[in-house]
């Protein structure tokens, strides 16, 4: 609902009050999932003692538009610190 909280016709059926801001959706999907792999702690966040499992998006997640954010793909995708995908001006880091 985040997105542009919009049906596909363009109604909005949910009143603005309880939709997620981008950040508090971005926050769901990173760092407040790893419970269901039982890796709090670990995985989630950017920061040291963390694994390095993380993507470049190909545009502003927090300044595109709604609209967009379902079109966002990834430029570079890292895991265990490794690069595995790499595309656009990234594409020379694949392995």
């Amino acid at each position: 609902m985040a997105r542009n909280r919009k049906t596909v016709a363009g109604l909005q059926i949910t009143p603005n009050r309880y939709c997620l801001d981008r950040e508090t959706a971005l926050r769901m999907w990173t760092e407040n999932v790893t419970w269901f792999s039982n890796e709090e702690g670990k995985k989630g966040r950017i920061q040291v003692g963390q694994f390095a499992d993380l993507m470049v998006p190909d545009r502003d997640y927090f300044s595109c538009p709604g609209a967009d954010i379902a079109d966002i793909t990834s430029e570079l995708t890292m895991v265990g610190g490794k690069v595995v995908f790499a595309a656009g001006i990234s594409k020379s880091l694949t392995p």
